[in-house]
């Protein structure tokens, strides 16, 4: 049987119009009701400065921000206390925060009188599911020294539990030899 080309060409063409189109994909979470059901928030900055003043009051800003400075993680601890987690390289510091329509804001006091306030924006990055991030902090040693810091947060998973601390070990005989 010889089919004609054009009898394959409308077929094919016939066919084509009787599959549907695949359905739209769906539209991305809402961030806002996605940063405001967060528990946990990991961050990473992208750049930033940081400022010091000299003793004469002028001001040095050195940007830019160091490629290896470490992220951010933000836990909300109790919601309805508003108490949060501050968790940074090597410290973690008990905070509070407050949502507003433009974001979710924690503010944590160090035990150096320093201060640190951190505003997510509940806005995506181009196509992501990164919301864009800001944390200024303000320390002092022998001047004040500031850094504004850029960057994304995700909503991230609980981290894992804790290992549990190791049992002591039981001295035998209390320090007399058996």
């Amino acid at each position: 049987m010889r089919v004609c080309p054009t009898t394959a060409i409308l077929a094919v063409a016939c066919l084509c119009l009787t599959v549907q189109s695949a359905p739209a994909a769906a539209p991305a979470a809402d961030p806002a009701a996605v940063l405001s059901s967060a528990k946990r928030l990991a961050c990473a900055f992208t750049s930033g400065v940081n400022a010091g003043f000299t003793p004469q009051g002028g001001v040095t800003v050195k940007p830019p921000l160091d490629p290896n400075t470490p992220g951010l993680t933000i836990d909300i601890v109790d919601a309805d206390k508003k108490r949060a987690l501050l968790e940074e390289d090597d410290r973690e510091t008990p905070a509070v925060f407050a949502v507003s329509p433009i974001g979710l804001h924690v503010m944590a006091r160090y035990p150096d009188g320093g201060m640190a306030l951190v505003t997510v924006y509940p806005l995506y990055s181009g196509a992501s599911d990164n919301f864009l991030m800001v944390a200024s902090h303000h320390d002092a040693a022998t001047m004040p020294k500031i850094s504004q810091r850029y960057g994304l947060c995700r909503a991230a998973d609980a981290p894992p539990p804790a290992a549990p601390a190791p049992a002591p070990q039981k001295d035998a005989g209390h320090g007399h030899k058996p």
